[in-house]
């Protein structure tokens, strides 16, 4: 898992991921509807252009929907996020080449009190968005145990954070 650092500041949370894969397959991973249902959910909708909406299942009924304020192909998505019984949020991510493929840089602002817990579900996400791109799905029975291991270890992490000067 190339993750390669991950943040918290203002409601704000900060993931950087390095994929091994060139900028444009990373693009289709986070567009393609078929590759979206490998990492995020099933797509209801996924209309990937600005002004579009992208609704997503994820299951047991939760429905994510967004609106695509900014696409510029294939560096720079951004769009609104909306999950049922939470504020609506703001997500921007940005690829750019780097030496071993791409570099992902993704924000999830506007987040509040709901910062923290967001960062091992993201960082869930994006380990099955590296699968999708490199081609190997991960099994979704497998989302939820890898979710927990991540949630203790992003817990430990966090709050190492805050008691290192």
């Amino acid at each position: 898992m190339p993750l390669t650092s991950v943040s918290v500041d203002n409601g704000s949370l900060r993931i950087v991921w390095s994929f091994t894969a060139p900028v444009e397959a990373v693009w289709n991973g986070l567009t393609d509807a078929g590759l979206l249902s490998q990492w995020l959910g099933r797509p209801i909708e996924c209309d990937v252009r600005t002004g579009g909406t992208v609704a997503v299942d994820h299951g047991e009924g939760y429905l994510s929907r967004s609106v695509v304020t900014e696409m510029a192909r294939p560096e720079k998505l951004a769009m609104t996020w909306e999950f049922p019984e939470e504020p609506v949020s703001r997500i921007a991510i940005r690829l750019r080449t780097a030496d071993a493929g791409t570099l992902l840089e993704f924000a999830h602002h506007d987040l509040g009190t709901l910062v923290d817990s967001y960062g091992p579900g993201w960082i869930t996400h994006l380990t099955y968005l590296e699968a999708a791109v490199a081609g190997a799905a991960l099994p979704n029975a497998q989302f939820w145990p890898l979710h927990s291991t991540l949630e203790t270890l992003y817990a430990a992490h966090m709050e190492q954070k805050r008691i290192t000067p």
